[in-house]
């Protein structure tokens, strides 16, 4: 339970957080001997060109905005705000959160299609429409925008109507970031805090670039985090995939089991009751899977196996953690969602007409096998683990077998 407070945990602080925070360190450690301001103007530019090129390979239409948005911050706020300037710098201290906050609401396509390059636009035509709006209307501009900054304490200077918008900001991407739980809402969430800093930071600073600068490449990385999860996590149950496995293999040491967990008549729930139902039935075996004990790790092999590593055990240590498992699911009541059932009970307490409730009966067989002089390698302990499997299967299913 720890351990799953523990990864939750990091979730949400890796990598933005953690980035931030060095960033922060490094600012406070190096602010006085010009390391900073030896990076070089061309230095940030070169950063978001290739955070915005990698977001692009991937078809984060949003994440390529929002770096565009913050390489258009960091050349507004390239000066600090003098009295022919103010209203620039005010500007893009509001809209700097403002669009970040927008586009996380957003969803992501190809940079090249209407939506991708709609969102482009959007960031694009902000410079001009304020470059506009001060040539034709500069005192309405300067109040619209509230040119004069409030003090933070001892801590900086702020737009007032920025501190809102990052208020307001934050709240929309925390939103965001707990219903959708992804790596790109997180990602806009740490990119605010670092905006947030390089406007704490004195205006026009080397420390105010560098936060900028990072803010996109916290964007950057959640795109590369984002691949990682769609290459190694099953989509449908929310486990680790296939392909995350021979990497938890590698690292298992001399002694360990592996179990393979077959859904028993499988192609049976998808002939007789569809597709849509066997979805249900893995989504169901995975949630049940997720709570083996005995420090196992659970991975989707493909199709309806999963995969159960157990680490330090041998296969007698392992099979009371898999009966139990396989007593769980047997004795779990699996009723089949249908297509007309309500997500909410009705307020008049009179259930609609839907179809009739199915239960199901679902089980599952399991073969567990150990590393051994027989099976030195983790290849041999799978296969050994499926032989076991299938003896389970021939011996009449809804069991375990070594």
């Amino acid at each position: 339970m720890a351990y799953r407070y523990l990864k939750h945990v990091v979730s949400w602080l890796a990598p933005g957080g953690v980035v931030v925070l060095v960033t922060l360190i490094l600012v406070e450690g190096v602010a006085g001997d010009g390391t900073l301001a030896r990076l070089g103007s061309a230095y940030p530019y070169a950063v978001l060109g290739a955070a915005a090129l990698l977001a692009w390979r991937f078809h984060r239409s949003r994440v390529v905005a929002a770096i565009v948005a913050v390489a258009i911050a960091i050349r507004l706020m390239a000066h600090e705000p003098g009295a022919d300037s103010p209203t620039v710098y005010a500007a893009a201290a509001f809209l700097l959160p403002a669009t970040l906050a927008l586009l996380v609401l957003m969803s992501d396509r190809g940079v090249l299609t209407i939506r991708g390059l709609t969102q482009l636009g959007f960031v694009l035509v902000q410079p001009l429409a304020v470059s506009i709006l001060i040539e034709f209307r500069p005192a309405a501009t300067a109040s619209l925008f509230g040119a004069e900054r409030l003090a933070l304490g001892g801590w900086g200077w702020m737009p007032t109507v920025a501190l809102l918008a990052y208020a307001g900001a934050v709240a929309l991407t925390l939103l965001a970031a707990v219903l959708r739980k992804g790596p790109v809402e997180k990602g806009f969430l740490w990119a605010l805090v670092a905006t947030f800093l390089a406007l704490g930071a004195l205006p026009g600073s080397a420390a105010s670039t560098l936060y900028l600068t990072v803010a996109g490449l916290i964007l950057a990385l959640s795109v590369v985090e984002i691949s990682y999860t769609m290459a190694y996590r099953d989509e449908l149950t929310g486990l680790p995939a296939r392909r995350a496995l021979p990497e938890a293999l590698d690292g298992l040491g001399n002694r360990y089991s592996l179990a393979m967990v077959d859904v028993d008549y499988f192609k049976r729930f998808n002939d007789r009751h569809g597709h849509d139902v066997g979805d249900q039935v893995l989504r169901m075996v995975a949630s049940r899977l997720k709570r083996v004990s005995g420090g196992g790790r659970v991975f989707r092999y493909g199709g309806e196996e999963f995969t159960v590593v157990f680490a330090g055990k041998t296969r007698e240590d392992a099979r009371p953690h898999l009966e139990e498992l396989r007593q769980d699911i047997g004795t779990y009541a699996f009723t089949v969602r249908g297509r007309g059932r309500p997500r909410k009970k009705p307020v008049n307490g009179r259930p609609r007409k839907t179809r009739v409730r199915r239960n199901l009966k679902v089980t599952v067989s399991i073969g567990v096998a150990e590393r051994s002089k027989r099976s030195p390698t983790a290849e041999q302990v799978l296969k050994a683990a499926d032989k076991a499997l299938y003896r389970a299967k021939r011996a009449g299913r809804n069991r375990v077998s070594a």
